[in-house]
């Protein structure tokens, strides 16, 4: 019963301090701006702006560890965050009270609410403990997995993914999922976002096919 009391009136303060935020100006949602920013930075084949606004999972707790260190590959000076938030532990328990977000200039940016919170009202409301802190640097210099992991984000362009683009058999697996959970979908604007981004890239769904085809021709002939 106590810990019952103690959740609801964390829960109850929680509340407050988010209406405080919002209204103190503390708490906005990501602009187009930084998302024009993410627009740039390409994993799994689609920029990561696709990735935060539709591809957000259905189920909690979502893949924030994924989706923070996508979007702390769009920016140089963004720092990587893993801690236990109290909000989380209460809600899941202590084994699921994990979470990731980057921060960066004096802000939180969070993969799951698509949030931007300044850090003090972040970490007020949501009390996070056990926090970990990985700059670029740490990031690139923690193993050779990483480092290579890291430049052949940063060094993707969207040329990559055009005809005759080193990255363009890569298409082929994961545009057709996408373009499924679109069409599956009522969100007109991710429709248009793909299909914009498929037009730019100049994707044909039989010529990318073929194109893969020919490649996996030619790695049998090589062997």
């Amino acid at each position: 019963m106590f810990e019952n009391i103690k959740k609801g009136l964390y829960f109850s303060k929680m509340q407050l301090l988010l209406k405080k935020g919002v209204d103190d100006g503390n708490i906005v949602p990501f602009d187009d701006e930084f998302y024009e920013k993410m627009s740039h930075t390409y994993v799994s084949c689609l920029p990561v702006s696709i990735h935060m606004k539709y591809l957000k999972p259905i189920v909690e707790p979502g893949k924030c560890y994924d989706r923070s260190l996508y979007m702390f590959f769009c920016f140089p000076n963004a720092v990587l965050v893993r801690g236990d938030n109290k909000d989380l532990e209460l809600r899941y328990g202590k084994d699921n009270a994990g979470h990731g977000w980057i921060e960066m200039d004096g802000y939180c940016y969070d993969p799951s609410l698509l949030l931007r919170f300044k850090k003090e009202t972040y970490y007020e409301i949501y009390k996070p403990y056990n926090v970990s802190k990985t700059t670029t640097n740490e990031y690139i210099n923690c193993c050779d997995s990483n480092k290579q992991f890291y430049e052949d984000i940063v060094n993707t362009n969207l040329s990559d993914f055009l005809p005759n683009g080193r990255k363009r058999t890569d298409l082929c697996v994961m545009i057709p999922l996408v373009q499924g959970i679109a069409e599956a979908g009522t969100d007109e604007n991710f429709k248009k976002e793909l299909n914009g981004y498929l037009n730019l890239i100049q994707y044909d769904e039989m010529n990318t096919a073929f194109q893969m085809c020919l490649e996996e021709v030619k790695k049998i002939r090589k062997m």
